[in-house]
């Protein structure tokens, strides 16, 4: 007869190095299983520590800590066992560990044996690999007697399970830990998986084929929000069995963390030999009384409606976990800014409607304002943010009028300020120094930068009257190209849209404008926004700037990042395949002469990205270098290679 065990997935929204509010956390979802009869709670990967600690990894404080914190919170375990994950130092060596708590004590400790090297990742700077399939017995704590330590499954009475953590799942079947768990009922795998646009699909895959693969239940249980500062997590556990996705938990939900149940049937299995001859205790049976409820379908629909909720999250806990008292934009009229304003709109709305107060008062006591504008709805976007319209001259009313009534329709505080005294000021005072005047014919790029410059120093200082956090507005295709007057546009604390394309922001306001997106209502205000070309407004209106007549058209710009920077193809393929996309649209001719200016604004521009605000990781292409575009700042340009495609294109008579 097949027998019931319940289990359980923990998401947690944690933070590095917040070893008391870390631990709270942990005790919160673990009382969240106990209430609901869990008998294996596994959660997320590093949970004592928080997965985005860096180089603290190397300092021995933070492990001795660790070690100190698991084996306090194994002390307090009775009801279940528990799955928890820390940094393991073993002979000089620190390891990325997943401690097993049961009558309070650490039982055994499994350990991860593939690293993350690719992209935001850099775990090898940190960590150790545990050689896979290897076990060791050593003291842990205070405890003398030696527990198993390394790669092994566990007997929970004649249950069987085992784990990888992370990155152990996603090398090559014949790599994988859990091939050599040849008696497991269940793998449980502790994450950190960072979110990224379309990857929810991937993991999820990868989740099914592993249960299917390896004739096992699997779980997968993962961090949630924005941990330490650039990573968002989307927090959604997965439980798979025969193939199939047979429960899941909520995905980018405002929440210290949540625990996800399944209650999995298995049948003893007489040949079954533990790698380890520990066999845990097991506590009582499942109540029939308690019947848990069954999602199988995700509750993101489109990544539309991911980017909205994984961005808003960040924002709530990027502002929350750095004290911040709300949000200061300085509010253009144009698609960047706009969806920034919109972004922490769409916060505000999912604060509201899912935090219940005690969750409010333990995020925001040091914010009092922030609680009270929560009992009045109409309060709390003013409180929110501060958005300020920084005139100019060159500046029109299109612009002016759309940031106004976009502000006016979200519930934002906003201001006008005209700088063009400063602006006029700066001007004089070098026209002074130099003994000429500056005009438009000689001094373009100055006289375009100063206006840019001068509204820093006015949006930093309401900033800094309300103790706000100062949101710069930067896309990534500017990013790209440095299409950017640093200690101008790029002024703030955090980039929230520096890691998203234009083409995508554009397409995305439409929606929300349209038909509202993650419970926020349709924003008709945006209507003005969405039929502007893209400008500056930086240069005289006669002159009527436009961002593609400056660069080229953001599409082409986007796959040339996508081409060059992304799939890191050869100049030679990646115009190819330029081509092969607008071949009905542009001549090779024009599209050479693009490729040829990207190469050079991206290649220039490197110092300029070393210098943006902090960004949040929403793409696995992104260009942030100090998480994943690697890039030196001076460089030969691509200038080779540039006159070999010329060369070429020039002896197939394609190009003059």
């Amino acid at each position: 007869m097949p027998q019931t065990l319940r289990l359980g997935l923990a998401s947690l929204n944690q933070t590095p190095l917040d070893w008391p509010g870390n631990l709270e956390r942990i005790r919160a979802v673990v009382r969240q299983a106990q209430c609901q009869q869990v008998h294996l709670l596994c959660l997320p990967e590093l949970a004592i520590t928080g997965y985005g600690c860096e180089d603290a990894f190397l300092h021995p404080d933070t492990t001795t800590r660790a070690a100190q914190h698991v084996t306090q919170l194994a002390a307090e375990i009775d009801q279940l066992v528990l799955l928890v994950g820390f940094p393991l130092s073993l002979d000089g060596h620190c390891y990325n560990g997943l401690a097993v708590c049961a009558e309070g004590a650490v039982r055994a400790i499994f350990c991860k044996s593939y690293l993350a090297r690719q992209g935001i990742h850099y775990e090898p700077r940190w960590f150790d690999a545990w050689p896979s399939g290897t076990l060791d017995r050593r003291p842990f704590g205070d405890n003398p007697t030696p527990i198993p330590i390394g790669n092994f499954t566990l007997a929970y009475d004649d249950f069987i399970f085992s784990s990888e953590i992370c990155e152990d799942a996603w090398v090559t079947r014949d790599k994988r830990n859990c091939r050599l768990a040849r008696y497991a009922h269940f793998i449980f795998n502790a994450s950190a998986s960072h979110f990224s646009m379309g990857k929810a699909d991937v993991r999820e895959n990868l989740v099914r084929d592993s249960s299917r693969d390896f004739n096992i239940g699997y779980g997968y249980a993962n961090l949630l929000g924005c941990e330490s500062g650039r990573a968002i997590y989307d927090g959604e556990c997965l439980f798979a069995h025969e193939g199939r996705i047979v429960q899941r938990g909520p995905r980018l939900e405002c929440s210290d963390g949540n625990v996800t149940v399944y209650d999995f049937p298995y049948e003893g299995r007489a040949e079954a030999v533990t790698t380890c001859e520990l066999r845990l205790p097991r506590n009582a049976a499942i109540p029939e009384a308690t019947p848990v409820s069954y999602q199988t379908e995700r509750d993101v629909a489109d990544e539309d409606e991911a980017f909205a909720k994984a961005a808003s999250t960040a924002l709530i806990d990027y502002m929350r976990k750095s004290r911040a008292r709300g949000f200061t934009l300085s509010l253009s009229g144009g698609v960047d800014s706009s969806t920034v304003a919109v972004l922490v709109a769409v916060a505000a709305s999912r604060m509201r409607k899912a935090l219940d107060p005690a969750t409010r008062r333990r995020w925001f006591t040091y914010f009092p304002e922030l609680l009270e504008a929560f009992e009045n709805p109409d309060r709390l976007m003013p409180q929110l943010l501060t958005t300020v319209y920084q005139g100019t001259r060159n500046s029109g009313p299109v612009t002016r009028n759309a940031a106004e009534k976009l502000a006016q329709s979200l519930g934002a505080t906003h201001l006008n300020l005209d700088v063009d005294p400063m602006v006029s000021a700066y001007t004089s005072a070098i026209s002074q120094a130099l003994g000429r005047p500056l005009t438009w014919e000689q001094d373009d790029i100055a006289l375009q930068n100063i206006q840019a410059r001068s509204r820093g120093p006015s949006v930093w200082m309401l900033a800094n009257i309300r103790g706000s956090l100062l949101l710069s507005t930067s896309n990534r295709s500017e990013v790209a190209v440095g299409y950017a007057t640093m200690d101008g546009d790029t002024c703030g604390g955090l980039s929230p849209i520096a890691g998203v394309a234009k083409s995508f922001l554009q397409h995305w306001l439409v929606r929300v404008e349209q038909e509202g997106v993650a419970g926020l209502a349709a924003v008709p205000a945006l209507r003005t926004v969405n039929e502007q070309e893209p400008t500056a407004e930086l240069r005289p209106p006669n002159a009527a700037q436009e961002d593609e007549k400056d660069l080229m058209p953001y599409a082409v710009l986007d796959s040339l990042e996508e081409f060059l920077i992304g799939q890191r193809l050869p100049l030679r393929e990646a115009f190819q395949k330029l081509c092969t996309r607008f071949e009905t649209q542009r001549s090779r001719t024009q599209l050479l002469e693009w490729t040829a200016k990207f190469c050079r604004m991206f290649a220039t521009s490197q110092w300029k990205r070393e210098r943006y605000a902090p960004a949040f990781h929403l793409d696995d292409s992104n260009l942030d270098p100090k998480t994943w575009a690697r890039y030196p700042i001076l460089s030969g340009c691509f200038a080779a290679e540039i006159q070999e495609l010329r060369e070429e294109e020039a002896s197939n008579g394609e190009t003059p």
